[in-house]
């Protein structure tokens, strides 16, 4: 969760080593490769300036706006949706230093984010079904952890780009789930803290409800 103390993030943490750690596992590889992940995440999460940068990109905080409502964040980051994808290749012919074609589901995939921006726009507006998209750094962030969470499977067992996933939509909605259960939780803690009365003015404007000036004498 956005909000995990420092100990919930250990205890998660060892949780899932026990699960996937080398020595008992039985040093498979994909097994290997999560724990590698894990330890990565860990790592992130752990130092309390990374975890902010972390928590800053994907806009979890008190006054977080949605990064796919937000455009004050360039988008200079590209992003294949690989559900709408139908494998031609034409832009891994286009930006091969860019693009490459996945060869366990026949998609095409970012594989590098540092090459040049004018082959990569020729590659997105030459694109047959408009599955490359610009985005900002919090949006792919939160894109590609989407697709982490989706069940892929081989293009051709998929029907051909038949986007029945809309990845998008799906990222937007997980976004506004976990900020207004960071917001829940945060309110609950200071209203234990302080006390309701203190709180609740400040949380009602917060999450944007109207409020009552009735008692403040500046009804007419």
């Amino acid at each position: 969760l956005p909000d995990a103390t420092p100990d919930q993030i250990k205890k998660a943490y060892y949780n899932c080593m026990k699960t996937c750690h080398p020595d008992l596992s039985g040093n498979d590889p994909e097994t290997t490769n999560f724990c590698t992940f894990i330890n990565e995440v860990y790592e992130v999460l752990s130092d309390p300036i990374q975890r902010r940068v972390y928590d800053d990109i994907h806009g979890y905080s008190l006054t977080s706006i949605n990064p796919f409502v937000d455009d004050s964040s360039p988008k200079d980051h590209v992003f294949v949706d690989e559900f709408s994808c139908i494998g031609c290749k034409n832009c891994a012919n286009v930006a091969c230093d860019v693009f490459g074609i996945e060869e366990d589901f026949g998609r095409a995939r970012v594989y590098n984010q540092c090459g040049n921006p004018e082959l990569i726009q020729q590659a997105i507006d030459s694109c047959p079904v408009d599955c490359i998209h610009w985005t900002s750094a919090a949006q792919l962030s939160l894109l590609e952890d989407e697709m982490r969470r989706i069940e892929r499977v081989a293009l051709m067992l998929s029907g051909m780009g038949s986007a029945l996933s809309d990845v998008f939509r799906m990222a937007n909605t997980r976004w506004e789930k976990r900020q207004l259960k960071f917001l829940e939780q945060a309110r609950s803690r200071m209203m234990k803290q302080k006390g309701y009365d203190k709180t609740n003015s400040y949380w009602d404007n917060l999450r944007g409800k109207p409020r009552d000036y009735k008692s403040s004498g500046m009804e007419s």
